[in-house]
């Protein structure tokens, strides 16, 4: 496969900088919040109290040279020359040639030492040797270094103490820490902090925050409720579509950047705009003990197939359901004879347009 070059790259500054989120320079503040002026206008409101996640799920790779934007252009789904410029990060995933799902990833900027660009790529831990060895395949003669980092680079989730339906601002010191960043998902999802330990994490924050530390499994079950994928159990490699996996939602993917590893199916059903069966939120009525990934989730009166199970904590999951049933009551059968009921319901992050399609 012929990877596509852009013809112009802007290239990373050489001024070293601690925290990504150096480039939304402070515009003026109001009673809503805190503004930053930049590509986009963001406006974020001010929170207090958070919670720290030190995401021990995930790995990390660093890839490092002259061709790494180039290279990583032809195999994942989202425009990587962002990160060039004003992005600081980004979701995407990579597809097998047949369009399907292989790894979740988000894409970090790093600040380089040189003017050699440098790129840090966050996944689940269980396939970041995979990744890599599948880098390596297609490097070929790329000026590309690639090397697995986890040792030395940590992630950290920080959520809100409670809730929130807005971005809200995270007040870090620069200098303590590798970088920081909005979640490139979902912003009102919290930041995502790149650190060598937890005590780098916590010495960065400001004094007019409180940080008090949580379990992961917190974190996760929070990610269900909003209805996020994460890793390889939500997201079974080859088994599913990047978007009936809402990769366009969490803005993880370009149409318009050119070639890349599995982008024909992904292109046509996105041009096509029939997308019947999505990942959702699921709840069940009680905390199931026996029902497993792939699991078939039914209507409850009608038994009509409406989609597969993926996984939960507690009883907080995500599901893949055909928009048409996912406003019915669902129930999960499972091979030891127990029927969990299930609710299904639409994410208030989802675009106005989902919502009409499931209404129709």
């Amino acid at each position: 496969m012929r990877l596509l070059v852009p013809t112009c790259l802007r290239l990373i500054g050489k001024c070293p900088i601690s925290i990504l989120c150096r480039c939304h320079d402070v515009g003026s503040s109001s009673r809503d919040g805190i503004s930053f002026t930049g590509k986009e206008s963001r406006t974020y409101s001010k929170w207090r109290t958070w919670r720290l996640y030190n995401m021990r799920s995930r790995g990390m790779i660093r890839l490092k040279g002259a061709d790494v934007v180039p290279f990583l252009q032809g195999m994942v789904t989202n425009d990587v020359s962002q990160l060039v410029g004003d992005g600081e990060s980004m979701y995407t995933m990579m597809l097998n040639p047949q369009g399907r799902v292989l790894y979740d990833i988000i894409m970090y900027k790093q600040s380089p030492e040189s003017d050699v660009p440098c790129i840090l790529m966050e996944c689940d831990n269980e396939v970041t040797k995979e990744i890599i060895k599948l880098f390596r395949k297609y490097k070929i003669r790329k000026k590309v270094d690639i090397a697995e980092v986890s040792d030395d680079f940590q992630t950290f989730a920080v959520l809100p103490s409670q809730e929130q339906s807005d971005r809200a601002w995270l007040p870090m010191k620069q200098g303590e820490i590798t970088l920081c960043c909005p979640d490139p998902r979902l912003e009102a999802f919290g930041w995502r902090i790149v650190a060598s330990d937890q005590s780098a994490v916590l010495a960065a924050t400001e004094s007019d925050c409180e940080i008090e530390v949580g379990e992961e499994r917190e974190y996760h079950t929070q990610r269900y409720k909003t209805g996020l994928p994460e890793g390889i159990v939500d997201l079974p490699p080859g088994q599913c579509l990047p978007l009936e996996s809402n990769l366009v939602f969490h803005n993880g993917v370009s149409f318009s950047k050119g070639c890349y590893i599995g982008q024909e199916l992904t292109a046509r059903s996105h041009h096509t705009g029939v997308i019947r069966k999505r990942l959702v939120p699921i709840q069940f009525d009680s905390v199931p003990e026996d029902v497993r990934s792939g699991d078939t989730i039914e209507t409850a009166d009608t038994k009509k197939n409406a989609g597969k199970y993926r996984n939960s904590l507690d009883k907080y999951g995500i599901g893949l359901i055909r928009l048409a049933e996912v406003k019915k009551r669902l129930v999960i059968s499972t091979s030891s004879g127990h029927c969990h009921g299930v609710k299904a319901h639409i994410p208030s992050w989802w675009p106005q347009e989902g919502e009409v399609n499931v209404q129709q």
